[in-house]
């Protein structure tokens, strides 16, 4: 074979040719780096996602700031500080707000500062771990054919074939649902300091396929950031036998009560609404709702007995969750649980609301561990701990600014937005009851200071007598009836 050396025509046409490439990459325009983000040394004591673009952002963020809240680039009302809410914070199936079986739903709430995201996974019918809900299609995710299978009989290529809904339009979206692996990953991804998974566990599985479970969080999420639930004891048991170090949580049946009321509501909606009415038997089936025999089979853990016998089948590093309504009527669970060194967790199928109104009932002491929720960690804070009330140390220069400074207590920042539509009409949204006029609730908060300043010390109001002015006055005359005796 001829060299390059002994063939100088050869090689110099080699090196020209090399010259043009170079030249001609060096001549391509690249495409230019993404501007770094510049923070404002004004909002330099606000995290790092802080929104530093707008107008009059400067001034909104510093009135929020007041309050201990700030605004993140994606539009998401934060809180700086979490310390004033001692409470683990779980996003029900991740960000309520995004579809669920999807990465965006892990990624969404671990940016925005859940304490820890709860998925469900389940196995296709090769044994292929999926983040997914319910046992069949047709509520979350739909087959681009409309065809409804039970997830223990899909394939893999039948389930990257379905379709995600978007919450609240239910509109088909064209994003498919993603792999346990997946959603293992994306949560390693955005994970931050201290932020834990919690995989509850939806199907069968026996002690070999666990094992691989287990595994596979070792190996994306890490040991100590993540842990399991169920409603399967049985499966719990085994899990502790393959993993001894990570917590348990017990999944105990929603209350009979809760089941009914949901029950009746599907019916009531399958009435007035075309998608419940297309849907009612998989949404009743997939929440196991339309079980006639629930109530027999309804077994109650909330007791020192059933503290205990969760304690001797997984021990101290275990609890218990539980629907709401239970929790309530079993007031004794928590200090049940704390004394075995376990946890309480409550959760609602009866909705959010339901579930933060009974939440505000209790005291702080008498308050669950976790909560597994679909409401954002700035509105549970300032429901049960007013986490989120200005300390009036900043004085605001723009309209936006001494809006959001004026804002009662009791204003809902998550719909910070729509609220900035009403400051000229002077109204806020309420986290309790909606639009209100914010001049109302001063009034309202000025008469309950003067109630509470006339007190002693000990709550009891104080009496004090009224001064008459008998200067001025006339003469008031009194005449006493006369008694017969007289």
């Amino acid at each position: 074979m001829t060299s390059c050396i002994q063939n100088p025509r050869r090689y110099f046409a080699v090196l020209l040719i090399t010259l043009f490439a170079l030249s001609g990459c060096k001549s391509t325009p690249s495409a230019p780096p993404a501007p770094a983000k510049i923070i404002p040394a004004a909002l330099s004591h606000l995290p790092s996602d802080v929104k530093v673009d707008g107008q009059d952002i400067l001034d909104i963020q510093l009135a929020l700031a007041d309050r201990n809240l700030y605004m993140a680039e994606n539009g998401h009302i934060k809180m700086i500080s979490i310390k004033q809410c001692p409470l683990d914070i779980s996003a029900h199936r991740g960000d309520f707000r995004y579809p669920e079986s999807s990465s965006t739903a892990i990624a969404a709430a671990l940016i925005d500062n859940y304490n820890s995201v709860e998925i469900d996974v389940m196995q296709l019918k090769d044994g292929t771990w999926v983040n997914h809900h319910d046992s069949q299609t047709g509520r979350a995710t739909v087959y681009y054919t409309g065809e409804r299978f039970k997830l223990e009989r899909m394939s893999r290529k039948q389930y990257a074939n379905l379709k995600l809904r978007a919450k609240g339009s239910n509109e088909l979206l064209d994003i498919r649902p993603i792999t346990a692996y997946e959603a293992f990953t994306a949560f390693a991804a955005y994970r931050g300091a201290g932020q834990l998974l919690n995989v509850e566990i939806k199907s069968e599985a026996n002690g070999q396929e666990l094992a691989e479970l287990d595994n596979m969080l070792r190996h994306t999420v890490g040991i100590g950031g993540y842990y399991f639930s169920s409603s399967d004891m049985d499966m719990l048991e085994k899990l502790r036998g393959i993993n001894p170090y990570t917590y348990l949580g017990f999944v105990q049946g929603a209350h009979p009560t809760s089941v009914d009321k949901v029950a009746a509501d599907l019916r009531r909606g399958a009435r007035n609404d075309d998608y419940y009415q297309e849907n009612q038997n998989i949404i009743e089936f997939a929440g196991k709702y339309g079980t006639k025999r629930y109530r027999s089979r309804y077994k109650n853990y909330a007791s020192s007995a059933g503290i205990k016998k969760i304690n001797d089948k997984l021990g101290s590093n275990s609890g218990l969750h539980l629907d709401i309504r239970s929790f309530m009527q079993n007031p004794s669970v928590l200090n049940s649980a704390h004394r075995y060194g376990m946890k309480v967790y409550s959760y609602s199928i009866n909705g959010t609301d339901y579930h933060q109104s009974q939440l505000t009932r209790l005291s702080k002491a008498k308050l669950p561990d976790g909560v597994i929720v679909d409401n954002t960690p700035y509105k549970i804070c300032q429901k049960l701990f007013k986490a989120a009330i200005p300390k009036k140390r900043y004085q605001p220069l723009t309209a936006a600014g001494k809006y959001i400074a004026s804002l009662p207590s009791d204003a809902d920042f998550d719909r910070l937005n729509e609220m900035l539509g009403y400051q000229q009409e002077g109204y806020y949204i309420s986290l309790n009851s909606g639009l209100k006029s914010i001049a109302s609730a001063k009034t309202k908060t000025q008469k309950a200071t003067r109630k509470i300043a006339n007190t002693d010390a000990f709550g009891f109001p104080i009496i004090v007598d009224e001064e008459i002015d008998t200067t001025n006055s006339k003469t008031i005359i009194l005449t006493l009836p006369s008694s017969n005796n007289d």
